[in-house]
């Protein structure tokens, strides 16, 4: 049985790291399309009991030379400089294979650090932040209630950037819904042409029955987009980020092509390709793929050339069609999207 605490959420990057809970849920807690942390009151935990649990798993896992560390839960760099860097240089004394450490972090507590602070945490061995700055579109930062503008995501990028870390950027596609899909896409990249992270970390939304946005979806605010839409969205974001040395990923179950993946600078020309190759099917095998996707029976472009996997797919067509002869796909697939996340 574990004697430390662990949260409820990492990258999925950080699948093999060490983690180390140093906050109970989110200080901000009030983005309308995330319901992770409601129930979740806010805490910052106590440095002796955050030693304590890094003492015990250097025990638990004495045999695990683990090379990376994230801190949970839902944004660290909230802590003050000299919390965090008692946290980082006790992972260092009781985890010294630690190459990284890496925490998520929100775009205004990322320029409520300084400069100099910045890079003292960058020496002490926290290298890595994610930041879920979700889209560069002030309307729809506005919309989904994520609490700062553009300036703000541009400036903590830059200022990340800037103290020599590696800065991840998380992206909602389909976040506006069809009403700010152009406008989502559009200025995300501009945000992102500006900041060049080293990732950025491409998600589909899946909007859940209980959150604020699924209210403005009921209400005629904005309107759920299909998943062909989605990709039509994703595209226009692509095209319109400049060829970079940053690593563009879908890297989420919840994404529908999985393959879209490589750096900026040298394969953004083939993830095109790729988009374009799902685009320019048949409407029937757009639709047939990406059900079968949200299925679990295809996880790639190619699996639709494979016989029996097309039959199995067709097969829970014809099912979903026989059972619900007027069922929305695109409600169908926000349903199965939702409940990955």
């Amino acid at each position: 049985m574990n004697e430390f605490e662990i949260g409820p959420i990492r990258p999925p990057s950080e699948s093999s790291s060490l983690l180390i809970r140093v906050t109970r849920g989110c200080h901000w807690n009030k983005c309308y399309f995330c319901g992770l942390y409601k129930s979740m009151k806010f805490s910052m935990r106590p440095i002796e009991d955050i030693i304590s649990d890094i003492k015990v798993q250097s025990e638990q896992y004495s045999d695990q030379k683990y090379k990376s560390c994230f801190l949970q839960d839902g944004d660290a760099l909230v802590l003050k400089t000299e919390y965090l860097l008692k946290i980082l240089d006790a992972l260092h004394q009781y985890f010294p294979s630690l190459e990284s450490v890496t925490t998520y972090a929100r775009a205004d507590s990322i320029t409520r650090k300084t400069l100099s602070e910045l890079k003292l945490l960058r020496e002490h061995g926290l290298n890595h932040l994610y930041c879920g700055m979700e889209t560069g579109a002030d309307h729809v930062l506005q919309l989904i209630n994520k609490g700062f503008n553009a300036d703000t995501v541009i400036r903590s990028g830059c200022l990340a950037k800037e103290a020599d870390m590696t800065l991840s950027e998380f992206i909602l596609l389909g976040i506006g819904g069809k009403e700010y899909s152009e406008e989502n896409a559009r200025k995300t990249a501009d945000a992102l042409n500006i900041i060049q992270p080293d990732f950025i970390r491409v998600h589909a939304t899946g909007f859940k029955p209980s959150s604020m946005m699924w209210q403005l979806i009921q209400n005629g605010t904005i309107t759920l987009q299909s998943e062909e839409e989605i990709v039509q969205e994703q595209r226009l974001f692509l095209q319109c980020l400049n060829e970079m040395d940053s690593y563009y990923v879908n890297e989420h179950i919840i994404n529908l092509l999985l393959e879209v993946r490589g750096n900026l600078l040298t394969e953004k020309r083939q993830m095109l390709s790729d988009i374009d190759r799902f685009l320019r099917l048949p409407p029937e095998e757009r639709l047939l793929f990406a059900v079968g996707r949200r299925l679990n029976v295809f996880f790639f472009l190619d699996d639709l050339q494979k016989p029996e996997l097309h039959r199995q797919a067709e097969a829970y067509m014809d099912k979903i069609k026989k059972e619900n002869p007027n069922v929305d796909f695109a409600l169908l697939c926000n349903y199965v999207r939702q409940s990955q996340i």
